[in-house]
């Protein structure tokens, strides 16, 4: 069985690096990490937040996007990051009988794959796929030559996640460790909705059971 993970949100808690970031760049912390992330999963991108909290204009708008993109990836914000709980005992298990590769929207492969060993969990992987902002996961998965069924997994935090599975026709696993709540996540339909990738063991040897059976 072939499982992709999505990075970011899935594998890695990124949350306090992005609101390190955002209270960095409008140089305030009158937004604590806990109402950013209420709104973040009420739906609110950074810009609408920067409209409504802090009266940005437009010009200001895109220049908060242009810092958020040079330094989201750089080591100093990187470093903040973590692993899911049980992220690491999760992978040593699951890649024992399973083809595990990562596909994630980064900007940086080198950032990404540093991270990656940095952070210990680089060799359970087959293959990394970063879509750099060129293309779309969609895109570099199906380029990749790899081979996909109703047998293989993507996982992930966002919509776009869930989508993708089902584009490449793989089965999609919606984790609610990311950056998107439950009610927003169920409009996508996701074959599986679990709190976070660790409880995904239980569903593939359940998988394993059906099959053997």
């Amino acid at each position: 069985m072939k499982i992709i993970f999505d990075l970011d949100g899935t594998l890695i808690c990124s949350k306090k690096r992005l609101h390190e970031l955002f209270c960095d760049l409008v140089k305030s912390r009158d937004l604590s990490f806990s109402s950013y992330w209420d709104l973040k999963f009420s739906g609110n991108s950074n810009q609408d937040i920067l409209k409504s909290r802090f009266n940005y204009t437009t010009d200001k708008i895109n220049e908060f996007v242009s810092d958020w993109m040079r330094d989201i990836e750089s080591d100093a914000y990187l470093e903040i990051d973590t692993l899911i709980d049980g992220a690491k005992d999760f992978l040593e298990e699951i890649s024992q009988n399973n083809e595990l590769y990562i596909c994630t929207a980064r900007q940086s492969a080198s950032q990404a794959t540093k991270q990656l060993e940095n952070l210990a969990i680089s060799n359970y992987f087959q293959e990394v796929f970063v879509t750099e902002q060129i293309l779309t996961k969609e895109e570099l998965l199906i380029n990749s030559g790899l081979k996909f069924n109703k047998q293989d997994w993507f996982i992930g935090d966002t919509g776009h996640d869930v989508i993708t599975g089902k584009k490449i026709g793989t089965k999609a696993c919606a984790v609610l460790s990311g950056f998107m709540s439950e009610a927003i996540l169920s409009s996508y339909s996701p074959d599986l909705m679990i709190k976070n990738i660790t409880f995904f063991k239980s569903v593939s040897i359940l998988s394993l059971c059906f099959i053997n059976f």
